[in-house]
């Protein structure tokens, strides 16, 4: 559901929303907010991430992925790969 808002902001803000794409500027607000929330929820995310790993919680994970990467790319055929060989 949607709210009916009424705003007041600097004329170099109102300048910068009608240069925005979109057919109104309630439409042209309500996706710079979104981009806000969005972009705010991604930060969040990374502190938490980053919270993490200086705990050490994904250290041991990454070293895994790692190990298990290098394995698969030593162990690769050529067959495997890139078809059959002509060696």
């Amino acid at each position: 559901m949607k709210e009916k808002l009424s705003v007041t902001v600097e004329e170099p803000l109102v300048r910068f929303l009608d240069s925005l794409p979109g057919n109104s500027r309630s439409e042209k607000l309500e996706k710079v907010l979104r981009r806000f929330q969005d972009v705010s929820a991604d930060v969040l995310l990374r502190k938490a991430l980053a919270r993490h790993a200086e705990a050490g919680g994904g250290r041991e994970e990454d070293e895994a992925w790692s190990r298990t990467m290098e394995h698969d790319q030593w162990n690769e055929s050529i067959e495997g790969t890139s078809g059959q060989s002509n060696l």
